[in-house]
């Protein structure tokens, strides 16, 4: 993160001790003793917005780096002055408002230093208790061997769990196959609940699937609320989408649907492995689509824990929320995909494309093989990226196809009819339908309703209605099947090298006609396109082998979004010709930029996982009431680089706060100094594939920990 502090030069063009690369951030009201800027003095110019890294996967070069820690190199330590007293030399804004700060880009992003990751919190990051945590690294990590890992791929219309432990079946990935409502087994079940008038559960999965009783309502698809814009515009909703019961939120359904997937995995995994299983301090790993945005992921871990996913399992367990972890759906198809080598012969630093075709969905990545193929490791090499194109869309489209036929017989178009029209097309015509080969056959699907009378202009015959396959690859399918083969060439454009496979994967990976058009379309230009064992269950086992594995099968990912942060910096000449209003004066006479951005990640850039990004923080307190540091933080999908916080392509995130109550410097330096006292501290941020964590280290040790909470 960057930088609070003020860059000052001297006549002789000496840097202070503030100068990039050495930053420390600091919040500070007024001048202090020894601290007062020089007659004359000027501030440096900031650097500019950092550049997107170098693809060190398709080149003969080491990444930037250390191949053996997860953590980036440590940057440059405090001075020699005593904790919690401002470092000599240093230059600070003299501006005598608490919380007012300044801020100048760090050399951080320069090349064999690591790129910085981005997030927001809108509660402080304050440990419960004074004891610090010793920052974790690979050669300290404790492996628990024996710990159960416990996966859920929640879809949008099919969901599942699978599990494993090293001490069961050999450390094999299990599924949960058997379900409440069915004799026979299934590998997954339909996300679906069923509610009374008063909101009541009354089934859920397969139960409430197949179950019609009046006066209730059926709830599928309540996924597809958690896509980024109708998060952010309620107006973005599709329209097609069932209604809410009243009084129901899809936060609310999501937290039933898991709460009752929960209970039952729980009792079955008991059942099937009996003791062995500690369910209570296992592992649970949840899926979310590449193309949601950290708000989707946040409400999905809040839904989890309060269904009940992960809670503490003994007196003084303060990490139990650590034990969930949100993974996205390519990332874990991949890790599947990776140990198939006997299906695509993948060999290390070879390139594969992920298409994860789900219900709701269509996601993508592309990964590389690095390492040797015993101790697989994979490599994000492009950012991510999905739509809502998944194979529900082609219920909806033959839906809409069947209204428009039978526009002039109502008798079909109740909702038990329309329902019955697209279980039938659902359950038997969709995965197998070929294509321009099925033209002229003619699809015939029973009518919930026999007694209306015949038309054949619209093909309604002794109670069938019958539709040609040309009308119906024109109407449905070919309008879904072809975004998707947008979404995968959009994808092989943001790729410079050669891609060797292209794995399909996914409930809608199964239709016939999609994996067609994939050939026809990419056949050419990669070498092999295959669907690959267990595809429609790719997601759910491959989150279950990361789990089992305990070390990141997925070494780097690709940030999606560029994450920012609004700082103030000394006002350059730009700034007085683009935004004068946004300059003014600190009461040290300098001229002060407000509402300036500063890059702390941009979109595109390689982040190792695991890869802690440290920056330096120097607070200024007036008393010890005034121990929280605030920054405000925004994301952008755009590849402009902004200036500003008016520029239009940026979101705020939320505002960001840490308490500093609980270090030693603060407390010390709060009693023996009056008229306010300065903190140096340092925060931490890791970039997974799916969330931000935000850490608070001092002298090296970690005082604090969160998971960033987008939601306010």
């Amino acid at each position: 993160m960057s930088c609070c502090g003020e860059a000052k030069s001297s006549n002789d063009g000496r840097q202070t001790r503030a100068n990039v690369g050495n930053q420390i951030i600091s919040q500070q009201p007024g001048p202090m003793a020894g601290l007062s800027e020089k007659p004359g003095a000027v501030f440096q110019s900031p650097s500019p917005p950092p550049a997107v890294h170098p693809n060190y996967y398709g080149q003969n070069v080491q990444p930037p780096w250390p191949s053996t820690s997860p953590s980036p190199p440590p940057m440059n330590q405090f001075g020699t002055s005593p904790p919690g007293s401002p470092p000599p030399n240093a230059s600070f804004s003299l501006n005598s408002r608490i919380g007012d700060s300044l801020a100048r880009p760090s050399s951080s992003f320069q090349a064999g230093h690591g790129i910085g990751a981005g997030g927001s919190m809108s509660l402080s990051m304050s440990p419960p208790s004074m004891t610090p945590v010793q920052i974790r690294s690979e050669s300290n990590t404790v492996v628990d061997e024996g710990k159960m890992s416990i996966s859920i791929d929640f879809g949008t219309t099919f969901s599942g769990v699978a599990y494993g432990s090293s001490r069961i079946s050999g450390g094999q990935v299990q599924q949960i196959l058997s379900w409440p409502g069915s004799v026979e087994t299934y590998r997954k079940i339909p996300t679906c609940l069923l509610y009374d008038e008063e909101g009541q559960i009354l089934a859920w999965g397969l139960e409430a699937k197949h179950t019609a009783l009046p006066n209730t309502y059926r709830c599928e698809w309540f996924k597809l609320f958690l896509e980024p814009r109708a998060l952010r515009d309620d107006s973005a909703i599709d329209p097609r989408l069932p209604q809410l019961p009243p009084g129901k939120r899809a936060f609310d359904l999501i937290v039933d649907f898991l709460s009752c997937l929960w209970e039952y995995a729980k009792e079955q995994i008991t059942r099937e492995i009996g003791a062995v299983a500690d369910l209570a301090s296992a592992d649970v790993w949840l899926t979310v689509p590449a193309a949601w945005d950290a708000k989707g992921c946040d409400f999905m871990r809040e839904a989890a824990i309060q269904a009940g996913l992960v809670r503490s399992s003994r007196p003084g367990d303060t990490q139990w929320r650590n034990r969930l972890h949100i993974i996205t759906e390519p990332e874990a198809a991949a890790v599947h995909c990776a140990h198939l080598t006997d299906l695509h012969h993948l060999q290390p630093s070879q390139n594969f494309i992920v298409c994860d075709a789900g219900g709701g969905t269509v996601d993508l990545a592309v990964y590389k093989i690095i390492g040797q193929m015993e101790n697989l490791e994979i490599a994000e090499i492009a950012a991510r990226s999905g739509s809502n194109a998944g194979s529900l869309f082609l219920d909806l489209r033959f839906r809409e196809l069947v209204k428009t036929l039978l526009a002039d017989h109502p008798a079909h178009l109740d909702a038990a009819s329309l329902a019955y029209f697209m279980h039938s097309f659902s359950e038997t015509e969709k995965l197998d339908y070929a294509g321009t080969r099925d033209d002229e056959t003619m699809f015939h699907f029973t009518c919930f309703n026999v007694d209306d009378p015949n038309d054949p202009s619209v093909g309604l015959m002794d109670g069938q209605l019958s539709i040609p396959g040309a009308l119906l690859r024109r109407e449905v399918f070919d309008p879904v099947v072809e975004q998707v083969l947008g979404l995968i060439e959009d994808q092989l454009s943001k790729v410079d090298q050669r891609v060797d496979a292209l794995l399909l994967v996914g409930g809608f990976a199964g239709s016939e006609y999609l994996k067609q058009r994939v050939e026809e379309q990419f056949g050419a230009r990669i070498r092999v396109i295959a669907r690959p064992a267990d595809a429609d269950t790719a997601t759910l086992r491959g989150a279950a082998r990361y789990g089992l594995a305990r070390r990141p099968l997925v070494a780097s990912v690709i940030a999606p979004r560029s994450y920012i942060m609004k700082v103030k910096l000394p006002a350059e000449q730009e700034d007085w010709h683009k935004r004068p209003a946004y300059i003014r004066n600190n009461d040290a006479g300098h001229s002060i930029c407000e509402n300036r951005l500063q890059y702390l990640v941009q979109k595109g850039a390689i982040i190792r996982k695991g890869q802690r990004l440290t920056t330096k923080f120097c607070k200024f307190s007036q008393s010890v009431q005034d121990a929280s540091f605030v920054a405000v933080l925004y994301t952008s999908e755009s590849d402009k680089i902004m200036r500003y916080n008016d520029e239009g392509e940026t979101t705020e995130l939320c505002k960001w706060t840490v308490d500093l109550s609980s270090l030693p410097a603060f407390q010390q330096n709060a009693m023996s100094q009056s008229g306010g006292f300065y903190t140096e501290f340092e925060i931490a941020l890791e970039l997974d594939s799916a969330e931000v964590r935000g850490i608070l280290l001092y002298n090296n040790q970690e005082w604090g920990r969160v998971t960033f909470d987008f939601r306010n």
